[in-house]
């Protein structure tokens, strides 16, 4: 394994205790370095009192969407502090399923007023994981993302339905993030029906467009066509997703906002039991932007409505360590976004009526590796073939430095790929993890 090393005197302590801006610089160079193969060690690095030896190196080293913490020489802890002797109990190379599972688990050895503090559920957690396994360099969009949910689906008698805007650049991941949200659901709990309906808003530019939400009075067109939102009686756990919410036209917004507020709407037609009125209290709503609400980027929403109105200060953010932490982090990112949809035009009670409001950062260099690479697989199993591994520098060499958005990659790896998938599906049994490998010139698929 190749390594890049960082050569100065470090306390471990400085890992547990360094801020939001540190992990960031971290992170980014743990995933530069995982582009180019490399893991980033620092050494040499003092080790707690009671720890054998007493100066190691440490490593940091990503693995797919996993971050690996790995110490060498070996370290023994004979101490008396029971979170450090259970933190090394787990071995020389501890893997995480996100940096920000790592850091928290780094944090929970700040000391004792961190002990102290309110420990996020286990569904939260499980919800995190299997969200950050989907999508790629979006650790703060998904911490916010599970908060929220296994927040609401906790609840016995909700009142109202969860409603997230996800918002920021295109492809980076909001989508992915929607679509993961049903089998992620599905996976951490008991109830096992939720699932997904996706409406594309780009549709819905017109004021008749609203009746294809709650149905078309007789002799209207569209009448027979199913409404979107009667897909509730289908099932009470539906995640609604709603694709480029600027797009829609206000009197569509408008019945969209009546559903978020009071969790019912009454349907055009009758079920089968006379009963007209749908529940969505138990439902998921979530609505995806390219808008930037980070620093609005001159852009109005289809609801906005043609007013100036004063730009006010944004509360600054908090880094979590804990349950409360992390709320209250959420909740002033939430204001900032509110503020920039205000700043836009909307009025300020229909911002009001979302749960949250999740921003998705541009990728970095590390991150458009890893969606390479994904994508990689992905179009492996469109031909069949089960492709595992990929070679650092091969990805490095398949990721455009500047693109529109990661999806325009997708073409040219089918271009470039297509013939080296097709000329080994003969030589391979079906099932077999393969890894790509070779050079850009010359790629081969070997057995991983």
């Amino acid at each position: 394994m190749c390594t890049q090393r960082r050569r100065f005197p470090l306390e471990f302590s400085q890992f547990c205790t360094c801020g939001p801006a540190d992990y960031f610089q971290l992170k980014r160079q743990v995933d530069a370095c995982a582009g180019l193969g490399r893991s980033y060690e620092f050494s040499p690095c003092r080790m707690p009192p009671g720890c054998r030896p007493a100066q190691v190196q440490v490593g940091f080293w990503r693995s797919g969407g996993d971050y690996l913490l790995y110490f060498r020489p070996t370290v023994s802890y004979a101490g008396d502090d029971p979170l450090l002797q259970r933190f090394f109990d787990r071995g020389p190379v501890q893997r995480f399923a996100g940096f920000q599972a790592m850091a928290d688990c780094l944090r929970s050895l700040e000391g004792e007023p961190h002990r102290e503090a309110a420990p996020l559920p286990d569904l939260f957690q499980r919800l995190r994981n299997h969200l950050q396994n989907r999508v790629l360099g979006q650790e703060r969009a998904v911490e916010a993302a599970a908060f929220k949910l296994s927040g609401h689906v906790c609840k016995r008698e909700p009142l109202r339905p969860l409603s997230l805007i996800f918002y920021g650049p295109t492809g980076v991941g909001k989508s992915e993030l929607g679509k993961a949200i049903a089998p992620a659901l599905n996976d951490c709990l008991e109830v096992r029906d939720y699932r997904l309906v996706w409406t594309e808003l780009n549709t819905f530019t017109e004021g008749h467009s609203a009746y294809r939400l709650t149905g078309a009075p007789p002799g209207y067109v569209g009448y027979e066509d199913p409404p979107v939102l009667e897909a509730v009686r289908r099932g009470p756990h539906t995640v609604f997703m709603f694709d480029e919410l600027d797009k829609a036209h206000p009197e569509v917004l408008k019945t969209l906002m009546s559903v978020l507020d009071e969790g019912r709407c009454a349907a055009r037609r009758e079920d089968g039991q006379g009963n007209r009125e749908l529940d969505f209290r138990r439902c998921v709503f979530l609505f995806t932007t390219n808008t930037d609400l980070s620093d609005l980027g001159g852009r109005r929403l289809g609801f906005a409505l043609p007013q100036e109105l004063k730009k006010e200060p944004v509360p600054s953010a908090l880094a979590p360590s804990d349950r409360a932490g992390l709320a209250r982090r959420l909740y002033q990112a939430d204001e900032s976004a509110r503020l920039a949809l205000a700043r836009s035009g909307v009025l300020r009670e229909i911002a009001g009526r979302f749960s949250g409001l999740i921003g998705f950062q541009p990728l970095d260099s590390g991150a458009r590796a890893a969606v390479t690479a994904k994508q990689i697989a992905a179009l492996g199993r469109e031909y069949g073939l089960d492709i595992a591994q990929v070679a650092p520098a091969i990805v490095q060499a398949l990721t455009p430095r500047e693109a529109v958005s990661p999806r325009s990659t997708v073409p040219m790896l089918e271009g470039i790929l297509t013939p080296i998938l097709l000329a080994h599906i003969p030589l391979i049994r079906p099932g077999t993890p393969l890894c790509l490998t070779g050079t850009v010139e010359h790629m081969y698929l070997i057995p991983a």
